[in-house]
């Protein structure tokens, strides 16, 4: 059997339209693909599954076993609609449970379905509503909840775009320090800052600074990830860097004495504090 083209298109946009709930379009494509393409079986099946008057559900179950008598969906379609394999009707003993039926059925032929193909691309048209600004109009959705959102609920993250709930939900797993971390990490911050600026002033030499800067900071920084068990905090960077300064106040005492002292001391400081802040982001 020659595929059309035109009719294979016409599938994959029905499918693809009826994955974001609109069925009305996805029943159009789905229908123009059966005209130009009468013996496409799974074009069948899916447009039963976005029918929804059950006559017409029917006839395209009824359609799919004529092309493939030993299609399971199809005969499943019919049972589930009050149908039996070979099209004979039975009764059902109250309207509201053929309604059930009938829902259950459409359920279970949308999950069928499946997940769309990696390759798929979306509709060009395809248009939501943020979940967040109703009346603001969107092609976004979360890539990890699905939720249309727009460009000012939408946060890009190096696996695509993802709300605001979904980012938070990622963080706070990642983020496991409490303030417990902060105070240990601050008042360790503080007190090595302190050695290390007082004794980088006994030495005096600013091309030392170059060195033992970067260094003092990263060596800071690991002692402080130490303490806190290698939990991270999202600012314990901040906190660190802060405490650093504080604590190389009082090296600026014995600093003013000389320029060059206080030039290499700042030089220290802020090639350590750099480091570790770095660090601990």
């Amino acid at each position: 059997m020659q595929n059309s083209p035109n009719a294979t298109e016409l599938l994959r946009r029905g499918q693809a339209a009826a994955r974001v709930g609109r069925r009305e379009e996805a029943r159009d494509y789905l229908r123009r693909a059966v005209e130009l393409d009468p013996e496409r079986v799974q074009a069948w099946l899916d447009l039963a599954g976005v029918e929804e008057d059950p006559d017409k559900k029917r006839l395209c179950f009824e359609t799919v076993l004529s092309l493939d008598p030993q299609n399971e969906e199809a005969a499943l379609g019919l049972e589930m609609l009050g149908y039996d394999a070979v099209r004979a009707p039975f009764q059902t003993t109250a309207e509201d449970e053929l309604e059930t039926v009938i829902a259950e059925a459409s359920r279970r032929l949308e999950r069928a379905v499946g997940p769309p193909p990696p390759d798929e691309v979306p509709l060009d048209d395809g248009v939501f509503y943020c979940a967040n600004h109703p009346n603001v109009e969107t092609v976004l959705r979360c890539n990890r909840c699905g939720k249309p959102i727009c460009t000012r609920c939408a946060v890009q993250t190096p696996v695509g775009y993802r709300c605001r709930e979904c980012v938070g939900q990622q963080q706070s797993i990642f983020y496991s320090g409490g303030t417990l971390g902060y105070v240990i990490g601050g008042a360790l911050a503080l007190v090595l800052s302190a050695v290390a600026s007082y004794l980088m002033i006994l030495i005096g030499a600013w091309f030392f600074a170059l060195i033992l800067g970067p260094a003092a900071g990263i060596g800071v920084a690991e002692a402080v990830r130490f303490a806190v068990r290698r939990r991270r905090s999202r600012r314990l960077w901040a906190v660190v860097a802060v405490a650093m300064v504080i604590g190389a106040l009082p090296a600026l005492l014995p600093a003013l004495v000389s320029l060059w002292r206080l030039i290499t001391l700042g030089l220290f400081l802020v090639l350590a504090v750099s480091a570790a802040s770095a660090r601990l982001r």
